[in-house]
């Protein structure tokens, strides 16, 4: 397996530029780009540089971070003017990634404001009707572009789609190559709070596109949000059974790391970078999958 490092790791400390630096300089195979630092990026450099930069560069690129979804996206009832928004996005990041070869786009299903512990809306026939509508027509969008998508289940309760099971199901009823998913570990526990990784032996490797690596604090079910999240060396997701699990389908993708914590935002970001590298070097060197 590879190791890239999500920009979320040091939102606020850091920038683009300032990641691609340190990230070569720590080790990582690649990187994963938010969507905000890269228009900061471009505020002040080119498409031709950083694709030139990665030509001669050891670090890649890997996934765009991301695209939120709502239910009514490329629906009769859409907003045209919000429609357009997502559309131009989703568009823009295809033309940058065939261009810098990023290959990749993290898609997050539609989910809820407000606390995690809300439930989501409508019936689970609804919110897959609306899932593989969205991701059929981005997907075949986004072929033409040589762009996959990623499609990220996120188990709290306010999200649409929650568990592997589900997801799986919109997949496939989805049937494009270039449409899979990304499992990330914290957002697998959120479903239960338990360390059940053994859904993922369900669904077909190779549509196994991307893995986020990540631990959280140990709370109470409703003080579990993103900003929970830890480095890998601690923490109360089993990180040593979800990697047994990949290694035992035959997973050698890209674990990437990707933290929502503002603590690790007041760092220097020399340190988010060093400490988020090692961490997840050391983790996935005991399980034998680097």
């Amino acid at each position: 397996m590879k190791i890239c490092y999500n920009e979320a790791c040091g939102l606020g400390c850091s920038t683009l530029e300032r990641d691609l630096e340190l990230c070569e300089e720590a080790g990582f195979d690649y990187i994963e780009i938010r969507f905000d630092m890269l228009m900061e990026y471009l505020r002040a450099h080119s498409i031709r540089e950083l694709a030139d930069y990665f030509a001669h560069h050891r670090l890649k690129p890997h996934a765009f971070n991301a695209l939120y979804l709502y239910p009514e996206f490329l629906r009769e009832d859409d907003d045209p003017k919000r429609r357009a928004f997502l559309l131009g996005q989703f568009l823009y990041g295809c033309e940058i990634g065939q261009r810098i070869g990023n290959h990749h786009m993290i898609v997050v299903p539609p989910f809820l404001d407000g606390p995690n512990y809300v439930l989501f809306p409508g019936t689970e026939q609804e919110n897959n009707e609306n899932c593989i509508r969205m991701l059929r027509e981005l997907g075949r969008i986004g072929s033409r572009y040589g762009m996959k998508l990623c499609f990220e289940l996120v188990g709290f309760p306010r999200s649409s789609v929650r568990t592997v099971e589900n997801a799986k199901r919109i997949v496939e009823e989805v049937a494009l190559d270039n449409v899979g998913y990304v499992f990330d570990a914290y957002n697998l526990y959120l479903y239960s709070g338990e360390n059940d990784y053994e859904g993922m032996k369900s669904v077909e490797k190779d549509k196994i596109f991307a893995i986020h690596l990540n631990s959280a604090d140990d709370v109470p079910e409703r003080e579990r949000t993103q900003e929970k999240r830890c480095f890998v060396n601690r923490g109360v997701v089993d990180i040593r059974s979800f990697l047994e699990i990949l290694k035992e389908i035959g997973y050698e993708g890209m674990c990437s790391v990707e933290i929502f914590r503002p603590e690790y935002w007041q760092k220097d970001p020399r340190w988010v970078v060093q400490n988020a590298y090692e961490t997840t070097r050391k983790a996935m060197r005991e399980r034998g999958v680097i």
